[in-house]
Order: C-alpha cells, then structure tokens, then sequence
C-alpha cells in the first residue's frame, strides 16, 4: 500500500513560481510531494516580460506560453486555472477560493507577484486608465480605436512602461511618454546611455516629456485629457500607468502573516507561520522587495532544495544585475548609474553603442552596456570576484574579454 504524499500547494503563477517548479521537477519533487498549483488567470504559465511584443502582434499567446497545460500534466502536477484563492487559515492549513472550495496542505508556497501602484488622483478611475501588467491589460489595449489620432500617454518610463510604449507604437499610435525623471530608465542607466535609448525610441515615433508629473487627470466617466505638473494640457484617448509595483500582499495580511511592505520572510523563505513560504515579488526579505530575475531565481533554486531537504545555501543580499531589452535594444547595468570613480567610457552615438565601466581603487563598481552586452556576464564576474583591474588593462575593459586578455599578455 502506497504511503500518502504530503501537499505542496503553490498559489500564483508568475516567474517565480515557474522558476520553483522547474527546480521541483529537477529534483523530482512529485515523487515526494502531492503538488498543485493555483492561478486566477485563465491562461497557463507564460512570460510577462513578452507583454508588448502580444500587443504589436510580433508573438502570440502559444510562442511566450513556457508551462502549457500539457506540461503540468506530463509532470505530475495539478493545475488550477481561473481560481483565485481568496482566504487561508493556517491554523487548519487550508485555504479557500473564490468559489468557496477549500484545499489543504501540508506545505504551501505563496508567489502571488505584485500589482501596479495606482496613481491617487482623481478620476484614476476613469475609462480610458490602464495598467500594463498581465494578458487582460493587453487585451483592453488591444481595443483602443487606432483611428481615432489623440495619443495615449504613458505615465513612467521604467521598464513597463517603455514596453509599453513599444507595444502602442508598434501597433501605429501615437504614444507620449511622461517621467519624472531627467531621464527614461533612470534606475538602470546615466544620462548619456538615458539620451542614446530615448533617441532610439523616439526614431520609432515614441514622443517624451521629462522632468514632469501627473497633476490631473481630466473626463467625466471616459478620460479626456490630462495636465502635467508645469501646466501643459494634452488631449488623450487613453491613459497607461506604469509607476511601479507593490507586492501582492493582501492574502498573507488576511491570515495574519507577517507583512511590511511585502510577505516577511527568512533566509529559508519561511513565512511567520509554520509551513508558509513566499518568494518572488511578493516576498520581502531584510526591508527589501525584489523585481529582478537574479535574485528571485536564487530564491527559487534555494526554496526547492529546501523543500526536498537538500543541503542549500541561505539566501542573501547580492548586487544584482540587470539585463533588459527595451523596444529591442540591449540593455545591461549593474551597480549605481551614477556611480563616482574612474569612469571608463566608449560611445558611437550613430550606432546606439555606450559602455561605461567605474572602478574604485581599481575595483570594478558599476557598468552600463548599451546596444551590445556581449561583455556583459564577464565584467559582472570582475566585479563579484572584485579583481583589482590593472593600470595597463583598464581601457581594454571597454573592448572585451578577448582584448582584455591579449593587453595582459
């Protein structure tokens, strides 16, 4: 008689999530495990860094769909499509959905992402006020009247926004873009590398204003126009907010978990209540959230380990790479964008080409590649294994490891 396997619930279906079910599968965790997996979104696991290339129409839903259906059901793993778990009590370890169906678990890991921060201004309610965030944004995009000539505006020109943008452009609006930053991707780039990609955007019709805010949001139940912050006033047909994220914390405060900012967690992951886990967007460790791949991925790698009580590494704080493409131009970073130092710079503004590399007595501190990253994995690992870069060698930094290496000889 086969003994009864343990519960392993996993609620949300974002990188995460898929990251640590690559990681159970690995380990072949279903030998050990009962899993099951809860998403409130209909469609199975796919890649919401490949939002605004569904919107222009250069992928479809199956190119960027990574865990299919089938794939859960080769795997061993039950797959809960369309149901949102509304309710959790720890102490009977069990939670409840939408539909007021109750599951129970043995252990449960809790990756519900994050939400888009929401403007609080009058009228953010209006028709016509998006976000950019999962397939239904891309659908209610996807409706915008291509003849009608007023631009949507983007409000943000981080990563999401600036995709975005892309995707609107790409479909043939007409899209203005507004930071208040001096420039777009201002946690990832300087200035120079800001003013190359704005103008590599701009050659795809994409219009910015800088330096502004949202003060009003006009319309009485459609948006009609908005007002910046210095006064200007333009008509829009849609507006995009793209100002952030804030961890998708509001079940873990419901069944009285430990929430800050986000879901506190150890370095194990473990949650304040016994047999709760959290990792990716939504998780908070040491007053710190997390939206990049590397670190969430570290998580994951360390969470699925522990899961199957192998011998894993803590998890911890390290500087973070950052690679993108934006609107298809290459994008790496690493380190403080205006990072003081001995800046080593490279630039050809005819071909989008910036490199910059900062060394601290003779220590690789930041690095911004953009337009080529080939070096971009080599001067992160100068940088972690923090070798002192010899005088001799410095400028070759800028050329590559293969040059680097033929000015050491």
């Amino acid at each position: 008689m086969n003994a009864i396997k343990p519960k392993l619930c996993i609620i949300g279906l974002g990188m995460a999530s898929m990251r640590l079910l690559d990681e159970l599968v690995k380990h072949r965790a279903t030998e050990q495990y009962d899993i099951a997996v809860f998403s409130a979104e209909a469609p199975a696991g796919y890649n919401r860094i490949m939002l605004s290339y569904l919107l222009t129409g250069e992928q479809t839903l199956a190119s960027v769909t990574s865990h299919t259906p089938e794939w859960f059901a080769q795997q061993g793993v039950v797959l809960h499509l369309g149901t949102k778990v509304t309710a959790m009590d720890p102490i009977q370890q069990s939670f409840t959905t939408e539909t007021g169906e109750v599951f129970g678990y043995d252990r449960l890991v809790l990756a519900t992402g994050s939400n888009a921060s929401r403007i609080a201004l009058p009228g953010a309610d209006l028709a016509g006020v998006h976000c950019f965030r999962d397939l239904q944004d891309v659908a209610q995009l996807n409706d915008l009247d291509l003849t009608d000539a007023r631009p949507v505006m983007v409000l943000g020109a981080g990563l999401l926004g600036l995709e975005a943008a892309y995707g609107l452009a790409g479909k043939g609006h007409r899209v203005i873009v507004v930071h208040r930053s001096d420039r777009i991707l201002s946690q990832q780039l300087d200035a120079m590398a800001g003013r190359l990609l704005q103008k590599s955007m701009e050659q795809q019709g994409i219009e910015f204003v800088l330096q502004r805010q949202l003060a009003e949001i006009q319309g009485s139940h459609q948006i009609e126009a908005v007002r910046l912050n210095q006064g200007e006033v333009f008509e829009v047909k849609a507006l995009i907010t793209a100002v952030g994220i804030q961890p998708n914390s509001e079940l873990a405060k419901q069944a009285g978990l430990l929430v800050n900012r986000g879901i506190v967690v150890n370095n194990a992951l473990e949650t304040s209540q016994p047999a709760i886990y959290a990792l990716g967007e939504c998780c908070e460790f040491e007053q710190q959230t997390f939206g990049l791949v590397a670190p969430i991925y570290r998580q994951a790698t360390i969470l699925a380990a522990s899961l199957m009580q192998l011998p894993t590494r803590p998890f911890e704080h390290q500087l973070s790479a950052t690679r993108l493409k934006v609107s298809g131009i290459e994008v790496f970073s690493f380190g403080d964008p205006n990072q003081l130092g001995d800046q080593l710079v490279l630039q050809d503004p005819s071909l989008g080409l910036y490199r910059k590399v900062v060394l601290v007595d003779g220590v690789i501190q930041s690095a911004i590649l953009l337009g080529n990253t080939q070096d971009a994995n080599w001067l992160f690992e100068l940088h972690q294994q923090q070798i002192k870069i010899d005088n001799s060698q410095r400028s070759a930094l800028l050329f590559g490891e293969a040059y680097y290496e033929r000015a050491a000889a």
